[in-house]
């Protein structure tokens, strides 16, 4: 009995006092709050636990603590948007179940309206009102409600024009916008970016430049947001427009030399120092990757070379690329045969079969995944606010 009695008290809690003090000089040392708070994640869930003190709220969103975070835990993709041929909007089908997203994913699919989304960053949507009178533009915010939609000034009227969200280096706010303007001139083109900011009643010229072109500007097929001064066009014939607006240059980019199909879509990812190109061939997928400074068909690097698609292999079907998210997480394909949406997720090979949405057409698809804000938003504190710390 007083072996028994000995080992219990071995093995009893410590008294609450000391349990408290315990915790008090764990939360007490910054270095172990930081690696505490880098561990929780979701950049939601960040944002809670910075409420509980301005010091917490301090570490939380420091900008060197953020760039670890981010590089542990990249932005989320709650889900994508997903608009059919003669639908007149987009519904939001969510891919992440994690409890803690549940509000974010709730928001983004009360996105109400009907409306074409050109394009879709950082938690916001541009979209384009159908309106048969007149082509409307439009800033969303369905992760923040409470901005409503953000209307759009008439741009300036040219022979080629597309509207993006801004990048992260463009000095524009949530509501801003860009604008890439193009005059064909034969075998030159007049070139020229417009910022908008919030709240702003008037496009604000950014860049302007007359760029020498290889060849008669050919027909376009869709145009990536401009990254870094560099805006890179897909052309009908098969080649990549690069526009150049610093260095008012111009090159016609090659694709890799086992590409032979139009089945690919572009991306220049969320740091925009690199072009991707995502290809399928048959039921395998390929990514290459060319820096944005070469312009030598020879520097495509294979990323991911020949992945099988498992969905696809098991129907003995191809595959065809439909969209990409700005992480370069997660690919979206359509099982040509079936008439199946499917997407996977590159670094896990996991992948996940959309049977219940009965899409029709895959070719007529358009799709936008749909991320988390980065970085997030933390509470704008006010001198009567109660935090401890």
């Amino acid at each position: 009995m007083e072996a028994e009695r000995e080992g219990a008290e071995l093995t009893a809690p410590p008294p609450p006092a000391a349990s408290a003090a315990a915790v008090s000089v764990v939360f007490d040392d910054d270095d172990l709050l930081r690696e505490i708070l880098l561990r929780l994640g979701f950049a939601t869930t960040l944002v809670r636990v910075a409420l509980v003190s301005r010091r917490w709220l301090r570490h939380a969103s420091h900008p060197a603590f953020l760039r670890r975070f981010r590089r542990l835990h990249p932005p989320a993709l709650l889900g994508f948007y997903l608009r059919e041929l003669g639908a007149w909007a987009p519904r939001f089908v969510p891919v992440s179940r994690a409890p803690e997203l549940a509000t974010a994913i709730r928001r983004a699919g009360a996105a109400e309206g009907h409306f074409f989304i050109s394009d879709c960053r950082n938690g916001r949507l541009l979209v384009t009102d159908f309106d048969p009178t007149a082509c409307r533009h439009a800033v969303l915010s369905p992760l923040r409600p409470a901005r409503g939609k953000a209307a759009l000034p008439p741009a300036p009227k040219w022979s080629l024009i597309w509207f993006f969200l801004p990048e992260k280096a463009a000095g524009c706010d949530d509501d801003g916008a860009v604008a890439v303007l193009m005059l064909p001139l034969g075998t030159k083109a007049k070139l020229q970016v417009d910022l908008l900011t919030s709240g702003s009643a008037t496009w604000v010229v950014r860049r302007t430049a007359v760029i020498d072109l290889p060849e008669p500007l050919p027909p376009i097929a869709y145009t990536l947001p401009p990254v870094e001064g560099k805006v890179y066009s897909l052309t009908k014939c098969g080649h990549i427009l690069r526009l150049d607006m610093a260095a008012a240059e111009s090159c016609l980019l090659q694709l890799p030399d086992r590409v032979s199909t139009d089945n690919f879509t572009l991306s220049c990812g969320e740091e925009g120092s690199v072009l991707f190109l995502i290809h399928a061939e048959g039921y395998l997928l390929s990514i290459w990757q060319l820096p944005m400074t070469s312009s030598d068909a020879d520097d495509w690097a294979v990323v991911y070379d020949k992945v099988p698609v498992r969905e696809a292999c098991s129907r003995r079907e191809d595959v065809m690329v439909l969209a990409v998210d700005y992480n370069l997480e997660f690919v979206f394909l359509w099982l040509r045969s079936s008439a199946v949406l499917m997407h996977m997720h590159l670094e896990s090979r996991s992948e996940k079969v959309y049977d219940e949405l009965k899409v029709r057409d895959g070719r007529f698809l358009d799709i936008n995944p749909f991320m988390m804000v980065w970085p997030p938003v933390f509470p704008a504190l006010r001198d009567d606010d109660n935090l401890d710390g």
